[in-house]
């Protein structure tokens, strides 16, 4: 058994997905890892999904990579993989540092591109790559001469999850936002509406270390429920966006895993790559690019898309694979899900 440590196991990281996936959705993949759960609060859900747990600071702090190196020695660890965008911002950079631990997260210079929308769409401009265009809050009144209502507001930088996130409708949104977001107003965008509730996609790109495409997944997405954040109406149509917690229909889609896939390979991506996009026009339109695990792993992993253990066994038993015989035509349900642990089993520093 290879020893892995998942880190930000809290419940709504994609680390809990992650978990889920090596521990939860098969039982041949959970005997074949030993899995150690981290996260920086003790009240994280998967801290307690597996026989060895440890507290890890956060991944701002001086002591986290320290910390992770007595993990290494403690747990005779042979991969780490990160579980928030913190985590895996930061482990990319550093993956030297761990010369005998396999890092399993994606190349180091992608990860500008999930942190900062500026960058996201810098990079899709010189590569000819369809996107939603973007402007800064503060320039409200040049956008709104070009834009129809309603639009997006969202943060530039640290958009996982959809936080910030909201439908704008009129200029006094605009204004009442600018002054509700007083000096963090700089660092917010407007966006176009494109596309409706009915066509967006999160698409997941599996490459495995030498770059090379091993497979696609889409999931259609439902906005109901966990999955809607907010929702206007204006005349006969009604405008969706959706929170961090993804939920639909699992299909196949060919132009779809294309038109991905192919970005994928602009790009090099190495191992797990997130992209979320609106069709409209029969064009297809990113806001989202995560070289990442995501929220929707543990589901793909129930349909037999087990991305991280795919890439562990590439990585840690030199396997290749090409297209994956998953379950497709299915709907993918979200809930919340909680775990009752003695106060006196908690982990502690």
């Amino acid at each position: 058994m290879k020893n892995i440590l998942v880190t930000g196991t809290g419940g709504r990281s994609f680390g809990a997905g992650i978990l889920h996936s090596l521990i939860r959705s098969n039982e041949v993949v959970s005997k074949r890892w030993n899995v150690i759960a981290a996260d920086a609060d003790s009240f994280a859900w998967g801290l307690y999904k597996t026989k060895q747990h440890l507290l890890l600071p956060f991944a701002n702090s001086p002591e986290y990579l320290p910390k992770l190196h007595q993990a290494i020695k403690e747990f005779n660890l042979d991969a780490i993989i990160p579980g928030t965008e913190a985590e895996t911002e930061l482990l990319a950079k550093n993956k030297k540092e761990f010369p005998d631990t396999v890092i399993l997260c994606n190349r180091a210079d992608l990860m500008p591109l999930m942190m900062d929308k500026t960058e996201m769409l810098k990079a899709f401009k010189s590569k000819g790559i369809n996107f939603i265009p973007s402007c800064a809050l503060t320039n409200y009144k040049e956008v709104i001469k070009e834009w129809d209502f309603p639009m997006v507001l969202k943060p530039v930088k640290g958009t996982g999850g959809s936080r910030g996130l909201q439908i704008i409708s009129s200029t006094k949104d605009i204004e009442d936002s600018l002054e509700h977001l007083g000096d963090q107003k700089s660092n917010y965008c407007l966006q176009p509406f494109i596309g409706t509730a009915d066509s967006e996609y999160t698409v997941g790109i599996l490459s495995d270390k030498n770059t090379s495409i091993i497979d696609s997944i889409v999931l259609k997405r439902k906005l109901a429920g966990l999955s809607l954040l907010s929702s206007i109406k204006k005349g006969e149509l009604r405008y969706d966006i959706s929170t961090g917690y993804s939920q639909g229909f699992i299909i196949k889609h060919p132009k779809i895993q294309e038109f991905c896939e192919q970005l994928a390979q602009k790009f090099n991506s190495v191992g797990p790559l997130n992209i979320q996009l609106r069709e409209h026009d029969g064009e297809f339109y990113v806001f989202d690019f995560h070289p990442r695990f995501s929220g929707t792993t543990p589901m793909r992993s129930d349909v037999g898309f087990n991305e991280v253990d795919l890439l562990l066994r590439n990585y840690l038993l030199d396997e290749f694979f090409s297209r994956i015989d998953y379950q497709t035509d299915v709907a993918a349900i979200r809930t919340f899900e909680h775990v009752i642990v003695p106060i006196k089993d908690m982990a502690k520093k």
